[in-house]
């Protein structure tokens, strides 16, 4: 690889270089219950929130391991979510 001015590259060099440098992604893929686990906590959070706030759900493998992200909460809203996830617990089995 040759350094030369960032003006003189291509849109496809720019996309290599990129390419390069980001880390790879875990190659294991998260099992299908934790998608669907991730599905129902999507559901109850959004249950929440009226359509156009900027709550997100997200998942994620992070060393193979199912990471769940909710972010942009409106604090008004906070306790509600809070509780509404204390219910949905409290009507899981226990193991």
């Amino acid at each position: 690889m040759t350094s030369k001015p960032f003006s003189a590259c291509s849109v496809a060099e720019m996309r290599r270089a990129l390419q390069a440098k980001r880390k790879p992604t875990s190659s294991k893929p998260l099992p299908p219950e934790a998608v669907a686990r991730v599905d129902q906590i999507t559901q109850v959070v959004m249950s929440c929130f009226q359509k156009g706030d900027p709550v997100r759900v997200q998942l994620r493998n992070h060393q193979g391991e199912a990471v769940v992200d909710v972010k942009g909460i409106p604090l008004e809203k906070w306790d509600t979510l809070v509780e509404t996830l204390k219910a949905e617990k409290d009507k899981e089995p226990q193991a």
